[in-house]
């Protein structure tokens, strides 16, 4: 483990931040001919207004699509500027981090060499990005090394995000030894290390159980390295000791935040929110959702939907009805997900009624149902013993059929010993397309060899 003595005195880091949003960021030297980084074959003048304002227009999209994981919007939106004249560094940087992002290795690879061989210089961001793919996607080779290598031979000193970077791939594949060695090398280098440097070490410690050690260094952080620990890195512990079951130790954490200089988010509640539920305390997470409500907090679907199931998983399906009744009051949105979970449980409880009532109130507020809410209402209408409007609902302008809708039809129609109506179900599902399935023919064969009729369930 590297010595924390002297971090306190280090410098703050005077090199840029590879986070490289500006157009103007200055290009690298010519960089060393090897197999990953080769010097561009001419220098790339520097673009007219109009075409700079269409990069950052087109930048802003892509990393837009990006973050909605639509990577292939994304490669369609680059082709358009490229069509247009060559694209700039910071647009093959953000093509580049975006195939990396969602692990796709071999696009990254050929975006970098496309950059190359256009004359584009890459700068600091491509260099980081580039030892972002090899260490997010390697166990055991060197290549993130010799990334940082070539960046030397350049004339270009790693900077807090290119280590930051590099501990971060090798975090994530547990090589946390390493991690600690190159943040020791940072050091050396009088690189002062940075709250998202120590963080991916926190959640390696977490993530192998070591939940201790994690806490130790947090403490380290604070005290010796002049940089504690923030929300994230917190979030971070606070997800490890709900695994844990440790409890008592997050509220003592969100207790101590105010002293600590932190602010639990929305994402902190929700995390324990989570933890609570996983281990069945219903009561405690609708405790901690007043406390969320009362700092200001508003819920989101996912925090409605850790409820929900909890809620219903816990046979508290009158709260859990309850949330849904009163959130539009409460300030979050309950949207199709949350009715249907509700629902489903109450289908499950026999209360086919109750499913009825709240179709009826989700479509008031304008939450428009799914195909999975018409199949729990038609499951719910065929336990009421109401087939008949069950079957109706099939013709619904609104609904699209699958072949769930028709196996639960079916069943339950040769439950009622109505075989007729089967046949036409299977008329109307070969008109409709849909292709029955082994429920299907597991549905035909229990219930004839309920009937005696061995010989036909045999044939199915």
């Amino acid at each position: 483990m590297a010595s924390f003595a002297s971090v306190a005195t280090l410098p703050l880091p005077t090199c840029s931040s590879s986070d490289d949003d500006s157009d103007d960021a200055k290009p690298l030297p010519p960089l060393p001919a090897s197999k990953e980084i080769r010097p561009p074959p001419q220098h790339q003048q520097q673009p007219p207004p109009q075409r700079r304002q269409l990069e950052r227009d087109c930048n802003v999209a892509m990393k837009a699509l990006a973050r909605a994981g639509d990577v292939d919007q994304v490669l369609a939106r680059f082709a358009e500027l490229r069509a247009s004249g060559t694209p700039s560094v910071l647009s093959y940087n953000t093509l580049m981090n975006a195939l990396v992002e969602a692990g796709r290795v071999k696009d990254a690879h050929d975006a970098f060499g496309e950059m190359l061989a256009a004359g584009v210089a890459p700068n600091a961001s491509s260099c980081n990005i580039l030892l972002k793919l090899h260490s997010w996607t390697s166990d055991d080779d060197d290549s993130p090394y010799k990334t940082i290598l070539s960046m030397r031979e350049a004339g270009v000193e790693p900077d807090v995000s290119t280590y930051s970077t590099l501990i971060t791939g090798l975090c994530r594949v547990g090589r946390l030894p390493e991690a600690w060695g190159v943040l020791e090398c940072m050091l050396e280098q009088g690189c002062r290390p940075m709250v998202h440097t120590y963080t991916p070490i926190v959640q390696g410690y977490c993530r192998e159980g070591r939940v201790g050690e994690a806490m130790d260094l947090m403490a380290m952080m604070e005290k010796c390295a002049g940089c504690p620990p923030n929300v994230v890195t917190y979030n971070v512990l606070i997800r490890a000791l709900c695994d844990a079951g440790q409890f008592n130790e997050v509220k003592q954490l969100l207790t101590e935040s105010r002293t600590k200089g932190w602010t639990p988010s929305i994402v902190t509640y929700n995390t324990f929110m989570n933890g609570l539920c996983q281990k069945g305390k219903a009561k405690e997470a609708l405790v901690l959702l007043g406390v969320m409500l009362g700092k200001g907090l508003d819920p989101t679907d996912f925090t409605l939907s850790i409820l929900l199931n909890c809620l219903c998983h816990a046979s508290r399906i009158s709260h859990a009805r309850y949330l849904l009744e009163r959130s539009t009051s409460s300030r979050w949105y309950a949207g199709v997900v949350a009715y249907n979970t509700v629902m489903g449980r109450l289908c499950e409880m026999g209360h086919w009624r109750g499913v009825l009532k709240l179709l009826t109130d989700m479509i008031k507020k304008g939450v428009m149902p799914n195909t999975r809410t018409f199949n729990i209402v038609i499951r719910s209408l065929c336990i009421g013993r109401k087939c008949s409007a069950a079957k109706s609902l099939v013709c619904n302008k609104g609904f699209a059929a699958n072949v769930v809708t028709y196996n639960t039809l079916i069943d339950w129609f040769f439950y009622h010993r109505k075989l007729s109506e089967v046949g036409h179900l299977l008329s109307d599902m070969a008109a409709g397309k849909i292709a029955v399935d082994e429920v299907t023919y597991t549905i035909f064969v229990v219930r004839l060899c309920r009937d005696g009729n061995f010989a036909k369930a045999s044939s199915c």
